[in-house]
């Protein structure tokens, strides 16, 4: 955690997760955003168009980023709407890091095995 955190978070003021596949039960992924999370640095969570859908029809994301996404912290948009133009991305950072710090949630355990 310590080196994700110190070698790769240090100096991003953003961090962005593609939502796919398997991405929900990733624990790398897992934590890198508590990383970014302890940073306060923003969060954005991209929903690719792998992304598995649950028996309700809703997007399967890591529980840390649901539990911000729900917050009001992380930023949620598709893949669409990230690519759109090319200021979409830079303007969905600034969204991001503008959002307050007071809304972090990164109360879960830190996930120890892949899902």
């Amino acid at each position: 955690m310590r080196r994700i955190r110190e070698n790769y978070i240090s100096g991003n003021s953003c961090t962005i997760v593609l939502v796919g596949k398997d991405t929900w039960g990733r624990k790398y992924v897992d934590w890198e955003i508590k990383a970014t999370l302890e940073k306060e640095h923003g969060l954005i969570g991209v929903n690719l168009p792998t992304a598995p859908k649950s028996a309700e029809n809703k997007i399967i994301v890591p529980g840390r980023l649901h539990d911000n996404i729900v917050a009001g912290y992380a930023v949620w948009k598709s893949w669409q709407e990230m690519t759109a133009n090319t200021q979409a991305c830079t303007q969905l950072i600034e969204q991001a890091n503008s959002r307050d710090k007071n809304l972090i949630v990164n109360t879960r355990e830190q996930r120890s095995r892949n899902g």
